[in-house]
């Protein structure tokens, strides 16, 4: 059911369609305000105010924007999540090769083709730890408070919410020599949209969000440690941790 992305509550529906291309927005009858401005506003106005970490924005793309699906992603979702994944493997192969040049490192010695495969695999097993590491301790923690909790959403949630991995397309103008605190920044934005948009689905506050977030990254770290320890190589081992 359509919500009301001011305060959350369910409506009957977002607008009433007059005729084509002509409709009148649907007022909430709990809060007075627009049940979802966003109906009439472009993707750039979205984008912003998801950078603005604003509640009403998560609202209308998990709710309202995206179709109801039981089982599975949405798609265009699935592939933002490759897209992210992608992100990850090109700043992880280029600390890698920034690694490399001061210290002396086996795993240079491979061929290109077997590094990216490496570095995708990292990327991949980092992805599925932190998804599956939110899902458990929501599980545990949430399971008995809903009915019926939707996993897939929360994973749909988790990627919606990383689209600031996306703002390393700006890289284009940065100096690469000062990647290291551009990454801070965009990991420091990630964490607190998976904070805002995880608070928004379970419709609880800051604080419980934060520690499920703060879970799934240490399940992140831990599978980040077990798999380069079992390569062996500290080079490896330093790029994980970005």
């Amino acid at each position: 059911m359509p919500t009301c992305v001011e305060c959350g509550a369910a409506v009957s529906s977002l607008y009433t369609e007059y005729s084509k291309g002509n409709i009148r927005l649907t007022y909430c009858e709990h809060c007075n305000k627009l049940a979802d401005k966003y109906v009439e506003h472009d993707f750039v106005i979205i984008f912003v105010d998801m950078i603005l970490h604003k509640k009403p924005v998560y609202r209308h793309l998990l709710f309202n924007r995206l179709p109801y699906r039981d089982l599975g992603i949405d798609p265009n979702v699935f592939k933002l999540g490759i897209l992210l994944i992608l992100f990850d493997v090109y700043i992880k192969w280029f600390k890698l090769e920034q690694e490399v040049t001061m210290v002396n490192s086996g795993f240079a010695q491979h061929a290109l083709v077997f590094q990216y495969l490496y570095i995708l695999f990292l990327c991949i097993i980092e992805f599925l730890s932190f998804h599956f590491g939110v899902r458990l301790i929501i599980s545990l923690w949430y399971g008995g408070r809903y009915a019926i909790l939707k996993y897939n959403y929360i994973t749909t949630t988790l990627i919606i919410s990383s689209f600031g991995k996306m703002l390393l397309i700006l890289m284009v103008i940065w100096d690469y020599t000062e990647l290291e605190h551009s990454w801070l920044l965009v990991n420091f934005i990630v964490f607190t949209s998976n904070i805002e948009a995880l608070s928004v689905f379970l419709d609880t506050g800051y604080l419980p969000t934060t520690l499920v977030i703060v879970f799934g990254i240490m399940c992140r770290i831990l599978m980040q440690i077990a798999f380069t320890g079992i390569t062996g190589d500290s080079v490896l081992v330093n790029m994980a941790s970005m």
